[in-house]
């Protein structure tokens, strides 16, 4: 497997390229950032070349909804500058939203569709943005996301992401597989974990409440991890801790289930 941790959270008080150089000096093998755009990418981009670390993710588009039709245009020009972006500093997987955010980067309420209306859409926009990645060394990928704390996001539950990924079945389309997101909207987790698992890019892990350390909260990220190991799972593991103690201790916690 390969292991990641989000730089959006750990070591938040340091510059991008620092985060970088801990995250290799624990061993990590990627690191994933949220929206690229006002962000060092260009230091980002030269630590990682020079400790071997590869960039996974990143958001694909920073505007536009894929639940609006009338807002398609505005995903794809944004998706096309990530793609342009990812042609220079080699980012692995790009992040695509059913709802838009607002200037504040929070997500916004989607237009008054029905929920069947909505699916469609986020199909329709996926395939139109496959064009633009087609054939290129990137995926694009879903995720669901709590609607505890972001109450009006349309893809609130693994399920319906899958399902979206796998009717629009395409080799470059994955979904994500979020433990803290899943856990406080359906639970459920081995059994979605395998359902979805061979549509899987990823799988985050952060424990509930309050986006935790592993071990800290009521996820058994035991029965996770052995999950993933009974079905000879190779791809990514991402650390999304919000950390509550010195970052160190947070990431020991999380190698004492995955250890590498």
């Amino acid at each position: 497997m390969k292991y990641a941790v989000s730089l959006k959270f750990m070591w938040s008080d340091l510059a991008l390229a620092e985060r970088a150089r801990r995250a290799a000096a624990h061993g990590f093998h990627r690191v994933d950032l949220w929206d690229w755009r006002g962000e060092d990418i260009e230091g980002l981009a030269a630590v990682c070349r020079e400790l071997g670390l590869e960039i996974a993710c990143v958001f694909g588009h920073n505007r536009g909804a894929l639940c609006d039709p009338a807002q398609h245009d505005e995903v794809l020009a944004s998706l096309a500058e990530t793609v342009e972006a990812a042609e220079r500093y080699s980012f692995l997987q790009l992040s695509m939203f059913s709802d838009a955010r607002g200037p504040d980067g929070r997500f916004v309420a989607g237009p008054p569709l029905t929920s069947a209306q909505k699916r469609r859409a986020c199909i329709d926009g996926l395939r139109r943005c496959l064009e633009l990645v087609d054939g290129r060394p990137v995926t694009l990928t879903l995720e669901a996301i709590n609607t505890v704390f972001v109450p009006t996001y349309f893809l609130a539950d693994f399920g319906a992401s899958l399902e979206i990924c796998r009717e629009v079945d395409h080799p470059q389309l994955r979904v994500f597989f979020d433990a803290y997101h899943q856990q406080l909207v359906g639970g459920r987790l081995v059994e979605n974990l395998v359902d979805g698992l061979p549509w899987v890019e990823s799988v985050h892990v952060a424990d509930v409440p309050g986006r935790g350390a592993l071990g800290t909260g009521e996820i058994n990220f035991h029965a996770i991890r052995r999950v993933l190991e009974e079905h000879a799972y190779d791809r990514q593991v991402t650390f999304e801790v919000v950390p509550t103690r010195d970052p160190d201790v947070e990431i020991a916690a999380c190698k004492e289930v995955f250890p590498f």
